[in-house]
């Protein structure tokens, strides 16, 4: 039997349906995070065992440690000369929570320095019982200590990576988040041509990361991209109404995952910024920090000028999600099996 053009079409409007579900939902910038954020207040012992503490929105305004520049939304830990009690900071937590999505963030400058872990990721809301319900960490480094971003996930239970097809690295395959020191599946950003982490990201004006979650039917589960400022593709330079990650190129990391969809519930979106802690604090002998300070916990105590640059500078975060796309996509998906029916009768007269 012939292939009808009119039965090439329709297949391209199918495939063009299944490309095109990720519609934006949520676009956060300059003051926006005062009114989509919830700002946590408290120590960090029972998170990261981080030497710092929490502060509320209008103390961290009082203090400085939350403006907007222009456009930009800044947050940065305290520099006072000393802290023996722990040094001030900011944790901010999305109100909403998302589950498939793709989450952009055009970000600036990310905070470095020794004893400095910071960390822009997404996690399950009942964190108590975490790891259930799964982390998924899309920039993170500690101590200056990486050049190229570190992506990774954590779940309750095994669950691994198989076969990625990314630019990247991967360093630990297994989620498992007592797997690996704690470390859960890492993969390193460094297929790219410019550094993706730390120092080197800052000097070359920030860039644009983001993160794809789609556990839906035929989706690829977890893929992260991360741009130079002068690479970003023309869907994100100016983003609209869609993005679609099927143009973006091969991922700077492929977790992929979609085996172990059930290991993750609905996520917040975080950003914060600890010192010390269970990894930093951990690392801070291995690293070229231990030659500067006598120990991570005096430095933190001592030396607040050492966490000048201890700071996220955020120009944009954009949510995308499949929900405001379903009926549009049901609509369409009817039209082109009529079309196809029509076509393929038509053949057969």
């Amino acid at each position: 039997m012939r292939i009808h053009s009119g039965f090439v079409a329709a297949l391209g409007l199918l495939s063009y349906v299944r490309a095109a579900t990720w519609m934006l939902s949520d676009t956060v910038q300059g003051d926006d995070y005062y009114d989509k954020f919830n700002f946590f207040s408290g120590n960090d012992l029972q998170l990261t065992q981080g030497l710092v503490n929490y502060v509320d929105l209008q103390t961290a305004k009082d203090m400085n440690l939350t403006y907007v520049d222009g456009n930009n939304f800044v947050m940065r830990v305290d520099t006072t000369k000393e802290q023996p009690q722990g040094r001030p900071s900011v944790r901010i937590e999305s109100k909403k929570t998302y589950g498939d999505s793709v989450i952009v963030l055009q970000v600036s400058h990310v905070p470095t320095g020794c004893a400095v872990w910071p960390a822009f990721w997404t996690v399950t809301r009942n964190q108590q019982a975490w790891p259930a319900g799964g982390e998924i960490d899309i920039i993170e480094n500690v101590n200056d200590q990486y050049q190229y971003n570190q992506g990774s996930v954590h779940v309750e239970g095994d669950c691994a990576i198989t076969k990625p097809d990314q630019s990247g690295t991967t360093v630990f395959s297994q989620c498992n988040a007592s797997a690996n020191e704690n470390s859960g599946c890492r993969i390193a950003m460094n297929g790219t041509k410019t550094d993706t982490g730390g120092v080197a990201l800052n000097q070359n004006g920030g860039g644009v990361v983001a993160l794809q979650r789609d556990f839906s039917e035929g989706g690829q589960g977890i893929r992260m991209w991360f741009w130079s400022p002068d690479s970003v593709p023309s869907d994100l330079k100016n983003p609209g109404e869609s993005v679609d990650p099927s143009r973006w190129g091969r991922p700077a990391a492929d977790f992929g995952l979609s085996q172990c969809s059930d290991k993750f519930d609905d996520h917040v979106i975080v950003f914060d910024i600890t010192l010390c802690g269970s990894w930093a604090g951990t690392a801070y002998d291995q690293s070229s920090c231990a030659s500067k300070y006598p120990g991570c916990g005096a430095q933190v105590g001592q030396n607040g000028d050492s966490f000048n640059e201890a700071y996220w500078e955020v120009q944009s975060l954009f949510i995308y999600t499949s929900s405001a796309f379903k009926v549009g996509v049901i609509s369409n998906l009817v039209g082109a099996f009529a079309v196809m029916l029509v076509v393929l009768l038509v053949g057969l007269w």
